[in-house]
């Protein structure tokens, strides 16, 4: 059994996601859990994983939007890379360069 532990949140590009949009990005260590004799398990680091997730929140109490999340087992892409993913499939971005067209 793997758990995921969360080792830190932060918002990324606050300034620059468009009202209502939001996109956070998760840090998980992951460890794997063995069952070894009687009540005992052995632990085994499996490594990190960031996750990003896309949010939207239209303004009513408690009515967050989950949109999307990316996951990257190999450490979390450049900033450019990761705008280009989102912009791909959502119109989220202030910034018309990095704006998808609207579907």
């Amino acid at each position: 059994m793997i758990i995921h532990e969360l080792i830190g949140i932060e918002h990324l590009f606050t300034e620059q996601v468009q009202k209502g949009y939001y996109i956070i990005r998760e840090t998980y260590q992951n460890v794997l859990v063995e069952p070894k004799d009687g009540d005992t398990v052995r632990q085994v680091d499996a490594g990190t994983e960031e996750v990003v997730t896309i949010v939207f929140d239209p303004g009513d109490e408690y009515s967050l939007i989950l949109l999307d999340t990316y996951t990257f087992a190999d450490g979390i892409p450049s900033l450019d890379e990761l705008k280009e993913t989102i912009a791909a499939e959502y119109d989220v971005f202030v910034n018309d360069r990095w704006a998808a067209a609207s579907l």
